[in-house]
């Protein structure tokens, strides 16, 4: 059985996983779901814990997992590096070899090597490789809460938010997965994570980002596997750098800031702040259902206006944020 066949596998990359074991994920959460809505208890994780290392704070990511192992009726524990003898440079082997005998399952949230853990240097990759690292010594499987190259949780609850507000149609939609402005330069991990996964699930994805210097497109690899994956799933990744072209037609606008180039995003990125601040005036051009969508916390008056995000007609970001809760259930019932 294909859910066996997931017991004990890290959950890292969505690039790791084909299109039987993600649709799976999102079965499950939908029962998960389903059975949380009435009531009905499922302590499938009964005595056993989970270990989570924030690097960094977290909102959604924190309380989605910890309430969600005390649904599924097991235990969380929450350390940041500070509180582990990381802080005195222990190893991450002897970490991840040591915590393997105490814990089922350990989450990871961490991306910026330097900032985060003190190291001399950071490029982009080193926690990703961290990640590898550290699930090559566990025992026990290894969730990515958010790495320098994805962040998987966040794009299978905001596929799940589309499955429920669509059906199964939801692969024919258009789904906009967009850059919007704001003066930090933050991670590409959601839209890295989003078309390569889109990819595989046969989705129509309209990936948008100005066309500045290399600076806001994604990963060459992770376009390159999105497309190829696209192409045996049925699907469709498509690249835009004119927002207003991009919304016409969408189904789904959901946009957030990127940049790969701090330097080039801070000369260069303020002369897009008109266009790309989503506002209700791109979805004049959008279909008449249209929602919007983004992972959270959002820029206001940046990346997208007051108006917009409250309007309960449109705005489905805490419909997407609850579904945070429900896939990582389905995650961790389904590896641990």
């Amino acid at each position: 059985m294909i859910t066996r066949r997931m017991r004990g596998k890290d959950f890292i990359s969505v690039m790791d996983y084909n299109l039987e074991e993600l649709e799976t994920i999102l079965e499950v959460a939908k029962y998960l779901k389903m059975q949380w809505g009435v009531g009905e208890e499922h302590p499938l994780l009964k005595g056993k814990t989970l270990g989570m290392l924030f690097a960094s704070p977290s909102t959604r990511t924190r309380i989605s997992f910890e309430t969600g192992m005390t649904q599924l009726g097991g235990h969380a524990q929450y350390y940041s590096p500070e509180q582990l003898q990381l802080k005195n440079k222990e190893s991450w082997k002897d970490t991840a070899e040591m915590i393997s005998r105490f814990i089922d399952g350990f989450a990871i949230r961490l991306y910026n090597l330097k900032a985060q853990m003190g190291a001399d240097k950071y490029d982009y990759g080193d926690a990703r490789e961290v990640l590898r690292a550290i699930a090559k010594d566990a025992s026990i499987p290894v969730i990515n809460m958010l790495d320098d190259k994805e962040h998987p949780c966040q794009i299978m609850a905001d596929i799940m938010t589309m499955r429920e507000k669509f059906g199964e149609d939801y692969k024919r939609k258009k789904i906009v997965m967009g850059w919007a402005w704001d003066d930090r330069a933050k991670s590409a991990g959601v839209p890295q994570t989003m078309v390569v996964a889109g990819g595989i699930l046969g989705m129509n994805i309209t990936l948008a980002f100005p066309d500045e210097a290399g600076c806001y497109d994604i990963d060459p690899e992770y376009l390159k596997y999105a497309q190829e994956a696209a192409k045996e799933s049925g699907g469709k990744i498509t690249v835009e750098h004119d927002i207003w072209k991009a919304c016409k037609g969408a189904d789904v606008v959901y946009c957030k800031s990127w940049a790969r180039k701090p330097d080039v995003h801070a000369e260069k990125g303020p002369k897009y702040a008109k266009d790309w601040c989503i506002s209700h005036k791109h979805f004049e051009v959008a279909n008449s259902r249209a929602v919007y969508m983004h992972c959270l916390p959002a820029k206001r008056g940046k990346e997208v206006t007051d108006e917009l995000i409250d309007d309960p007609r449109i705005s489905i970001v805490n419909d997407e944020a609850e579904n945070r809760l429900h896939v990582q259930k389905a995650i961790m019932a389904l590896t641990m």
